[in-house]
Order: C-alpha cells, then structure tokens, then sequence
C-alpha cells in the first residue's frame, strides 16, 4: 500500500470531466496560461493542502472541449469523494465542472488504463452563422455535401497507418491507430455530428480528418481520394485542419 505525507494510505481518485476548452490553453499544464491540468491541481492543492499530479486520458489541445474526460490522481486526504467533488466545483473556473469522483485500484492510470477514446466533432449548416452556438461548432454555408461525406467516412474504421492526418512535427513512435467506429448523424436543424472512437489518437487526426471530409462535402475531393490518402501517407495531400471549437471528448472506456 502507497502512504503519503505523515504516514496516511493513499487513495487512488478516478474523476469524470466536463469543459469548455475556450479560452484555456488545452489540458497540459503551461507555466504561463491556464490549462485543465492546472486549474485542477491549483484547486486540490487548495482542498488538500498536497501537492498532487492530476493524469488525464486525452491531453486536448487548446479550444478543444470535453463532456467526458477522465483523470486520476493520487492522495492521502481523507476528505470524502462528495467532498472532494463539491470543493473541486468550488474552486475552479465556472467553464470547467468535476461531474463524478470515484476511488478505484491504485494500479489505475486514466491515460494508459484506457482502452479506447470518442470524440465528437460539430458541425453546422446553415444560412447564417449561429451567434449564442459559435464557441461548439464549425459553421458551413448551406451546399455541403452531407451524403458524399458519410460514403467516406467508414474507410478510417480498422487498423491503419495515419500519418496522412496527423499535425507536421508529430513525434511519436507509431502513426497506426485502430479505429472502432465512426458514424456521421445529422439533425433537423442543421448539425452534423462526426463520431470517432479509437484505441488511441495523433495530435490533430480528428480536426484533419473533418477538415478533409468537408473537402469531400465541397466537391473538391471525392470519396475515393479520401480513401487513398490512407495509403498515400503524406498530410500535404488531405485538408485544412478544422478548427478546435467543434472538438469534444465525448467519453474514454476502460
């Protein structure tokens, strides 16, 4: 068993996450800008008078927001799990809410313990560009094509190499990711909600990817190239990058 400071059993803490990613610097800690990360761990550090890391699933990018992230952390207080939710709420930034608390097995890790991530990503057709709605999705002028979109999308779904969607300057020892599912859904008043689960992801690969499926739904590329870009391998060939306000975390499985 872990003992902390004075000799108290650690416990180790599994917290679920919503957010709004505008304005924060996404979830890794800076010095000099607010993130996730350090909102969280200023706060408990408050609450609990210990300095603790806080471990996220998914280190999301800045803008990019999150109904379901999971973190973990490690601690001897002996504060209650409600406690330490409503003193969490208490503290951070009213963007930024702790939505459950948990205390599970101390070999639990939010990151590495995953199995697989969902990310949602929103966007909008329509005529005029949403005012109260603009800070969650990407805004399209009517035209898209919807249809040819949804004939591209299940192509990433399986084991494959993506280095073609991946941000330039990426250093990671394998560009191959398994995706689970990808559904695209559509709703009457125009949102258009692209659905991405897999065992794990590379920095930017959803935003590339919707980037280059709204290329498709402008006729400036067809399914079939889209599905060649998997083979072809090479980022300068896909789509612009969408923007990071249409991203959330939906939901990590473990």
């Amino acid at each position: 068993m872990n003992h902390g400071p004075g000799g108290r059993a650690e416990r180790n803490l599994k917290l679920v996450i919503e957010y709004d990613g505008t304005g924060l610097a996404g979830w890794q800690r800076q010095a000099d800008r607010p993130t996730v990360q350090g909102l969280l761990e200023t706060a408990l550090a408050r609450l609990t008078g210990e300095t603790i890391t806080v471990f996220g699933a998914g280190r999301t990018d800045a803008g990019v927001h999150a109904r379901g992230q999971a973190a973990s952390l490690r601690t001897a207080s002996r504060l209650s799990l409600e406690e330490i939710r409503r003193g969490l709420n208490a503290l951070v930034p009213d963007q930024i809410a702790v939505l459950s608390v948990e205390e599970v097995p101390l070999d639990f890790h939010a990151r590495y313990s995953a199995r697989t991530k969902v990310y949602d990503y929103d966007l909008m057709v329509s005529a005029v560009r949403p005012a109260l709605e603009r800070r969650f999705l990407w805004h399209q002028r009517p035209g898209l094509d919807v249809e040819a979109m949804a004939r591209a999308l299940p192509v990433i779904v399986g084991r494959h190499d993506f280095a073609g969607f991946q941000s330039s300057g990426s250093s990671v020892q394998t560009t191959v990711r398994e995706v689970i599912a990808a559904r695209l859904e559509t709703r009457p008043d125009g949102l258009v909600r692209i659905s991405i689960e897999a065992d794990g992801f590379l920095r930017h690969m959803v935003r590339a990817m919707v980037g280059t499926l709204v290329e498709v739904g402008r006729g400036r590329m067809t399914p079939e190239a889209f599905a060649d870009l998997l083979s072809i391998r090479d980022r300068s060939r896909a789509g612009p990058t969408a923007p990071a306000r249409g991203l959330f975390l939906r939901k990590v499985r473990y």
